[in-house]
């Protein structure tokens, strides 16, 4: 999703700026010929170089951005407070934190409702719906579009891909051609999709924010996004067989509130426009108050399934899900006789020959099997299979690779945060108990003082009773679900946009391209850009630099920067998150081939916004 071009073409700014003379937002002070400016763009280059590489090497793409936007902002106070003011960097961060501020609470407000839906069951009801009709993989291919395109203008495109993805890896199941161009189709409708609307996508929701476009303006470019999906999928559609797979048997009910909770997002959005259109304040203030409707509403279903004298969890909040009884294991003794005795919760350990050499007094209570029916035997698997096959410890002391741990758990695992090499993972085990039993596995290899390996550990948690209240609704829980390293990466990217514009390298990039280039190729360029590079950054930059264009150039970059990032698969969070679901299958050689498509109907977009929008050009 994020490359280097952008950053070769920033790291190319200082020149440019030194050659242009510079234009920094301060009248009083030009720094970009400043070894702080320099510093400031190679910290953001380094920091956002290493973006891109987030599944790879499992850093968060928070982290180094909101590393960086710190170290921007200390170089260019340094910087002002050199030539003797003191005022301008502080009154500067002030509104880039204002603008951050804004675009948190919208998310967040649009994060709790979308989770919402999720818990309610809405969207799972909807896939089921799909799978089960019988229609024909063509069919799927431009009903999984049409409903992208249509519903990703308001539960914006990453989720609404999600959605459509599942269908069309249900339905398509190990046709792996249909599966991809279906994905690649679903990518390119959610994105086209969300161009035309404010709740769409980040990038249009704060050209709406910053005021550049009103919220009805945004149908001006309906006509261009449609034509930027159709061109693609009508081409793509012609390589996709007519073949009827059999219907999956599939019946998901909505649960109790769901209607009444997208009734109430419906009226957030309106109640955002309203504030916007009507009574001049902030949208943001319309999706919290919007986000006030679903408490009392959350408060009803809390009502209705019997919860009253229980508080919802407070935001940031964890209950006892959270404990890693593993750690404590891990950290203390390495005599395991001792450390597994003294564990509460079942637990058991292995030695490197993957053979028992402990099992505790809670695992036999747990398990119905005693210690020594067990110690001395590689039978650890037997209270939860029917047959012979590795248990988490025995996959953890192997290091065994992610693929072979998903096979076993079917994606219901992920690694453990605090613990090297450890693993948790949960799933149903029909043989415990008389109804049989949630359970979570966490495993941990341990090693001695040396550093060798001397076996695994694995302790087991009953949460049975735990998954059947997570049934239950709590407003503060879908809160708490937001992506908060998205927000939090939002947060590093404005500040650190903000600063090197304050700095007054945007301004000479604008110079160079709205007014050396021109606006439609500037604009066109921002599609581009947003192929290689996220669009988020490239569209506040863009919003930063505040060139003086038409309105209809405000709309094509809207809506360039919304749909070119479907050229590559990387170029949108829409395609990232359908090639993680769909492994193996859709992946970015395979969007690549339909790129020469796609970037047809990116032109034949713009083409149209030029003809139908002339007026306003």
């Amino acid at each position: 999703m994020r490359k280097l071009g952008w950053f070769i073409l920033v790291i190319l700014m200082p020149v440019l700026a030194w050659a242009e003379g510079g234009h920094g937002a301060s009248a009083s002070a030009d720094l970009t010929g400043t070894v702080y400016g320099y510093l400031g763009v190679i910290v953001f280059v380094l920091a956002y170089a290493l973006v891109p590489l987030e599944n790879s090497i499992h850093l968060r793409k928070s982290k180094p951005v909101l590393l960086a936007a710190g170290i921007v902002w200390v170089l260019l106070a340094i910087a002002y407070i050199r030539i003797g003011d003191t005022h301008t960097a502080h009154e500067a961060i002030k509104h880039s934190l204002l603008e951050y501020a804004e675009l948190f609470l919208f998310l967040l407000s649009a994060m709790t409702y979308i989770n919402a839906m999720e818990e309610r069951n809405v969207f799972q009801s909807l896939r089921a719906f799909l799978v089960s009709r019988g229609l024909s993989l063509r069919m799927i291919f431009w009903v999984t579009g049409t409903l992208a395109f249509f519903i990703s203008p308001i539960a914006d495109n990453l989720t609404t891909a999600l959605l459509m993805g599942a269908v069309v890896m249900a339905v398509g199941g190990d046709n792996k051609k249909f599966v991809a161009l279906a994905c690649i189709n679903v990518v390119v409708a959610a994105n086209a999709g969300g161009a035309f609307s404010p709740f769409g996508d980040i990038t249009t929701l704060m050209v709406w924010q910053k005021g550049k476009v009103q919220f009805n303006e945004f149908f001006n470019i309906f006509l261009p996004s449609l034509i930027n999906w159709l061109v693609p999928a009508v081409v793509m559609s012609l390589a996709i067989e007519k073949r009827v797979p059999k219907p999956i048997d599939e019946n998901v009910e909505m649960k109790y509130g769901a209607k009444a909770i997208m009734a109430f997002f419906l009226a957030t959005i309106a109640t955002a426009v309203c504030f916007h259109n009507f009574l001049h304040l902030p949208p943001v203030a319309g999706m919290m108050l919007g986000l006030g409707f679903l408490g009392p509403l959350s408060y009803h279903i809390k009502l209705h399934e019997g919860r009253s004298e229980r508080y919802d969890y407070i935001l940031g909040a964890r209950g006892a899900e959270s404990v890693y009884p593993i750690t404590t294991i891990v950290k203390s003794k390495l005599d395991l006789s001792s450390i597994i005795e003294k564990v509460s919760l079942p637990a058991f350990a292995i030695d490197t020959n993957h053979v028992v050499i402990q099992w505790n007094k809670a695992c036999e209570t747990f398990t119905g099997i005693k210690a020594q029916e067990v110690v001395g035997t590689r039978n650890q698997w037997k209270p939860f299979y029917e047959n012979e096959q590795p248990v988490m410890a025995d996959l953890v002391l192997n290091y065994m690779p992610e693929r072979m741990i998903d096979q076993h758990y079917e994606g219901h695992f992920k690694r453990n945060e605090y613990i090297e090499g450890a693993y948790e993972a949960s799933r149903f085990v029909p043989t415990l108990g008389k109804e049989g039993r949630w359970v979570s596995f966490s495993g941990a290899p341990l090693k001695d003082e040396t550093g060798n390996l001397v076996g695994a550990v694995e302790v087991l948690q009953d949460y049975t009773e735990k998954k059947a209240a997570a049934q239950h609704f709590d407003l503060m829980k879908k809160i708490a679900r937001a992506e908060w390293d998205t927000l939090l990466f939002f947060y590093g990217v404005i500040l650190c946009v903000g600063g090197l514009a304050q700095f007054g390298y945007l301004a000479a990039i604008s110079k160079f391209m709205y007014l050396g280039l021109g606006a439609t190729t500037a604009n066109v360029i921002v599609g581009f850009l947003s192929a290689v590079v996220d669009n988020i950054p490239v569209m506040f930059a863009v919003l930063t630099m505040d060139p003086a264009m038409s309105h209809g150039q405000w709309l094509l970059a809207t809506l360039t920067a919304g749909v070119g990032g479907s050229m590559l698969s990387i170029g949108s969070a829409a395609g990232v998150a359908l090639m993680g679901t769909a492994r193996g299958t859709y992946t970015f050689g395979a969007h690549l081939k339909w790129t020469p498509v796609i970037l047809l109907g990116y032109a034949a977009s713009i083409a149209c916004h030029l003809f139908v929008n002339a007026r306003l050009m």
